[in-house]
């Protein structure tokens, strides 16, 4: 067995928002194509939102290990920020992980090893979805529009 070289933290990065957010949306997506019932985006949504709790970790966790000052550290901090949950309904939830997926990768890419896209398993999956992103109906704002506002909505708001 080959052990695999360690990611770089930028790479780690890249990979938590492509492997582990990225199908989040994928599954939104195909269920609004569907027509799913409302309990059923209701479960994605705590899904999505369990699954950024975990990223936020392992974001913070990387940064950590960084010098305090370096650029890097504090890129990987606003993402962690920005991905940190504050009881947004579900429209707002998948609109806001989709914008950090958008401008993630050209704050994170020079910070990572040239080729790592080509070589990585979350590559081929970041590439399509940034060549998607040219359809404006792909962007955030207008893709997630279909979800009901209320869904997931918590009482802090009300």
């Amino acid at each position: 067995m080959t052990d695999l070289p360690a990611m770089t933290p930028a790479e780690t990065a890249l990979s938590l928002l492509f492997r582990k957010l990225h199908p989040h949306l994928e599954d939104a997506a195909h269920a609004l194509a569907r027509g799913v019932a409302r309990r059923d985006l209701e479960r994605l949504h705590l899904k999505l939102i369990t699954a950024r709790l975990k990223t936020v970790e392992l974001l913070e966790a990387e940064a950590e290990a960084l010098p305090e000052d370096s650029l890097l550290a504090e890129l990987l901090d606003t993402l962690s920020a920005n991905l940190t949950p504050v009881g947004e309904s579900y429209r707002q939830a998948l609109t806001l992980t989709q914008l950090c997926l958008e401008e993630a990768p050209a704050d994170l890419l020079p910070h990572a090893p040239e080729g790592c896209v080509a070589t990585s398993s979350w590559g081929p999956r970041m590439t399509d979805f940034l060549a998607h992103l040219k359809e404006p109906a792909y962007q955030a704002r207008n893709r997630w529009e279909g979800v009901a506002e209320d869904i997931g909505e918590t009482e802090e708001g009300e």
